[in-house]
């Protein structure tokens, strides 16, 4: 059942008669404000998430992504002192660097001058502390005790440096404009939007049903994670309507 909502839900996203473009902008409005020129932009095309929250989005799904190849699965271990201090500084660059970029909007003073660039890089590191966060609350959420594995998350700081290159990558594409990967791109940052949102109402679920720690396998879980996806698209419908609607009513314009 989980399966085919999953399939269904990308047959649907696909074959809804709209663009690209416009369909990606409509799921995700309720989570980005989308301005334009702070977005990357693919000939006449833009991407969904301006740029800090591609970087966000990109960064949590290639981390995981990373996670996964490097066989953390059920890796429930905190990571060491450094790497959990390298993770929050993470945060702290992305904070520093959105007050600068908004107090620049506002016509303050401004340290530097804020570039997507800046924006995409502090967003991306942003985007692995939370994958590293939220694989270490699954793992310690869903699995009993003897299916958690007691491996480090993140095994030590060359690993942050992998990432950082997979990171790299990714933001090259998504700054080359180059116009064949524009879909692949928009279709990662609403998978990846959909994983986070996932990923939080699976373990809130379990939470709730006081089913923590009580998976053997996956098929253990398989009901929760239909109520989990569903409660993901139920929550980026309501608040992305909520904001059509509100600007709607008080005829807001976006910001440029």
């Amino acid at each position: 059942m989980f399966l085919a909502l999953v399939v269904a839900s990308i047959a649907g996203f696909f074959f809804a008669p709209w663009s690209v473009e416009a369909k990606s902008l409509a799921v995700l409005h309720g989570l980005c404000a989308q301005r334009p020129s702070h977005s990357f932009w693919f000939g006449v095309d833009r991407l969904p998430f301006d740029a800090r929250m591609t970087g966000i989005y990109g960064g949590f799904l290639i981390t995981q992504f990373y996670l996964l190849l490097r066989g953390r699965f059920r890796a429930a271990g905190v990571p060491s002192i450094p790497v959990i201090v390298v993770l929050a500084l993470f945060i702290v660059a992305m904070g520093l660097d959105g007050l600068n970029s908004t107090s620049n909007d506002m016509g303050l003073f401004t340290v530097y001058q804020p570039t997507n660039v800046l924006r995409y890089v502090t967003g991306a590191l942003t985007g692995t502390t939370l994958a590293v966060f939220l694989w270490l609350l699954i793992n310690n959420i869903l699995w009993t005790a003897e299916r958690q594995r007691p491996d480090r998350v993140i095994g030590h700081l060359g690993e942050l440096l992998v990432v950082a290159a997979a990171l790299t990558g990714f933001g090259l594409l998504v700054m080359s404009g180059w116009q064949p990967s524009f879909r692949v791109i928009s279709f990662l940052l609403v998978g990846s939007a959909i994983f986070v949102m996932f990923q939080l109402s699976i373990a809130f679920i379990q939470l709730t049903r006081r089913k923590e720690n009580t998976a053997r396998s996956l098929t253990d879980l398989s009901g929760a994670a239909v109520g989990a996806l569903v409660s993901a698209y139920i929550f980026m419908s309501f608040v992305s309507g909520s904001r059509f609607l509100m600007e709607a009513a008080l005829h807001v314009k976006q910001l440029s």
